[in-house]
Formats: structure tokens, sequence, C-alpha cells
């Protein structure tokens, strides 16, 4: 899966935040993470906006998590920096015709769209920067989680 640069740079920027655990200034953030530093201006005025990152200004300024990285999930900020482009697609997606051949498409390609997301809900930032911190294996660590998630949508089903 490749995703948009915006959101692959939005991505580094809250992991950069979470493994540094202090207020970083853009300047640091793009080096660090090789982000251009007027688009990483660009995207974090939308997670500040999504209420994932605060922003400090002046001398010593920068940005810095605004909630706990085991607050902060995978989705929370693919959404704050694709929400424009999901609404327009649902928009278009709804407005096409068919009949009951390509209702059972739509619905087929919504529960890939809700599997989806539930899966990354349930991927904390926290969980991520510990799975490499502390070596675990990446294909248990992903195992594991989509057991969990399974065993927490059939209890709510």
């Amino acid at each position: 899966m490749q995703f948009k640069a915006s959101t692959d740079y939005g991505m580094r920027a809250i992991l950069y935040l979470a493994a540094q655990g202090t207020t970083c200034s853009s300047k640091d953030i793009a080096q660090d993470m090789s982000i251009p530093r007027d688009y990483l201006i660009q995207l974090a005025q939308l997670l500040r906006n999504a209420g994932l990152i605060e922003a400090r200004p002046g001398k010593h300024g920068g940005y810095r998590l605004a909630k706990e990285p085991s607050d902060i999930t995978v989705l929370q900020i693919m959404s704050a920096l694709e929400e424009d482009a999901k609404a327009s697609t649902r928009a278009k997606r709804s407005s096409r015709k068919g009949g009951a051949m390509v209702q059972g498409v739509k619905q087929t390609y919504q529960l890939i769209e809700e599997s989806f997301d539930a899966y990354l809900d349930s991927l904390t930032i926290e969980m991520l920067l510990e799975s490499v911190k502390n070596g675990d294996n990446r294909r248990t660590f992903l195992a594991e989680r989509l057991e969990d998630e399974g065993k927490r949508l059939a209890q709510t089903a």
C-alpha cells in the first residue's frame, strides 16, 4: 500500500513528535524526517485542527502532541489529512445509479473500507513505537492486532 505524500509526511511528523516526547521545531521535524518544511507547516495545520498536535509560537516554540501517543490512532491521523478527499469520494459514490449487482459491489466495497478503518483505528502511535523499540516481530504484532480487532468487532455486532 502506498500512502499519499500528505499522509506519509503527516504520519512521520506524528511519530517523530511521539518519539521525541517534547516540543519540536518545524525545522527539526522537517530536517530529521525529510519533509519539505513549507508542506509540513500546511499539514501541521490540519493535524492541529483535528486536535492531534499543538502549535507553540515563539523562539522556543514548535509542535507537540496534543494527546498521549496511546490516544492517537493511525485512522485519526489519516482522517485529519484526507477528510476532504474522502467526503468528495463518498458524494460521488452515493450519486451513482445502479442495479442490484452494482449495489452488491458498493456494499462489498463499503465493507472493505469499514474493515480497513477498524484496523487502523485499533493501532495507536504508542503501540507502533513500542513494537519497533522492543524489536517485536512485525508479523506477530500485526496478527495479534487483527485477532484483537476481530474479537472486538464480533462483540459489537
